[in-house]
């Protein structure tokens, strides 16, 4: 049976999702080759599943590309995250167990990430944007925040940590912990011009964190 493939612009890149494994994407600063790049990643996914102790189902091809979605901006520059049709259903209670699983299998990747890392490159400016690792974690931190609040959901700010990467690992366990809550709220909502609903949060929370634990892997890999 084919599989769904959904692309949008973001950030002056495409990034293609499988909504059928969230968190699987692949990305590049061409649609096209994004979009080529998806069988790779779903072989990657299933093997990360498989070591993270997640069974999931396999895929087999053909994929379909169901929509492609252009980046655009709401107001004051901020980008609109897509909200494909996927997005839409409700989240089911017998998919609450993956979904933990999920969370807590990407944020251990990046745990394990982090320990390889050494900390004198945790403040050191990097790459293009001259954003350093400290900064990636607080705004990939902020991100999570931000996505719950859509739902009111978010952590109580006076209960965060300072240090970011502690802050993340109190949002992310938070965001496992309401997992029941977040599941329940049915429907979507359009804030600020950006529509949402539980299952985009996930995906988009899943995406954001094993996109930037590739990054400081191989940060990681050349600092050895």
């Amino acid at each position: 049976m084919p599989y769904i493939v959904c692309v949008e612009e973001c950030d002056g890149r495409w990034i293609a999702h499988v909504p059928d494994l969230p968190g699987c994407y692949a990305s590049h600063d061409q649609r096209e080759r994004a979009v080529q790049a998806i069988p790779l990643a779903v072989d990657n996914y299933i093997e990360w599943c498989e070591g993270s102790g997640i069974h999931i189902s396999g895929l087999a091809g053909p994929m379909i590309v169901a929509e492609v979605i252009r980046a655009w901006e709401f107001e004051d520059g901020k980008m609109v995250h897509a909200f494909f049709a996927s997005d839409r259903p409700s989240v089911l209670e017998d998919e609450i167990p993956e979904y933990r699983s999920l969370l807590s299998a990407s944020h251990a990747d990046l745990v394990r990430t982090m320990e390889t890392v050494e900390a004198v490159d945790i403040q050191r400016p990097i790459g293009p944007s001259g954003r350093s690792i400290a900064e990636g974690l607080l705004q990939l931190g902020d991100y999570e925040q931000w996505y719950l609040d859509r739902f009111g959901f978010a952590a109580t700010p006076d209960q965060l940590p300072e240090e970011p990467f502690q802050r993340l690992s109190f949002i992310r366990q938070h965001h496992i912990d309401i997992l029941p809550e977040l599941a329940a709220r049915k429907g979507v909502v359009t804030i600020a011009g950006e529509t949402w609903s539980a299952r985009k949060i996930l995906r988009v929370t899943l995406w954001r964190e094993r996109e930037l634990a590739a990054q400081y892997q191989k940060i990681a890999r050349h600092s050895v």
